[in-house]
C-alpha cells in the first residue's frame, strides 16, 4: 500500500491510539513527561509533509498538548486493522534510509518524497 493510500485509510480511523518509539519518547521526556514505549498516545490528525513526503501525525498524551511525529516513529496495537500496513510502511522507510546509495538525511540531495514517487 502506498503512502497516499495509507494516509486515506488512517484518516478513516482517527482518532487513533498509537505508541511512540525512540525519537518520540525522547521528545516527550524532554518536555517533562513520564513516558515509555507502552504509554498510549492519541493521533488526532495525519498529513503528508510537504517537504519530505513522509506521513506525519499530530499526537498527544491524554489531555496534553499536541506534538507532531513521523508515522515511521509510531506503532499501532497489534489488533488494529491497519497494524500490518503501518508496520510495512515503517519497515519500508527504515529500509530505504538504510540503503548506502540513498543520500543521508542531512545531505542536500535527500528527499523523503522520492521514496514514494513524489517529486
Amino acid at each position: 500500500m502506498g503512502a497516499q493510500n495509507l494516509l486515506v485509510e488512517i484518516k478513516k480511523h482517527l482518532p487513533l491510539r498509537v505508541y511512540g518509539n525512540g525519537p518520540v519518547m525522547e521528545m516527550l521526556r524532554e518536555m517533562g513527561k513520564s513516558v515509555n514505549k507502552k504509554t498510549p498516545l492519541t493521533a488526532t490528525e495525519v498529513f503528508r509533509d510537504a517537504e519530505s513526503g513522509e506521513l506525519v501525525c499530530e499526537v498527544a498524551l491524554e489531555g496534553d498538548e499536541k506534538i507532531t511525529a513521523a508515522l515511521s516513529n509510531l506503532r499501532l496495537d497489534i489488533t488494529h486493522p491497519l497494524f500490518r500496513q503501518v508496520k510495512n510502511y515503517r519497515d519500508e522507510v527504515a529500509d530505504d534510509l538504510a540503503k548506502p546509495d540513498t543520500p543521508g538525511i542531512n545531505s542536500q540531495g535527500f528527499r523523503m518524497g522520492s521514496l514514494y514517487g513524489k517529486k
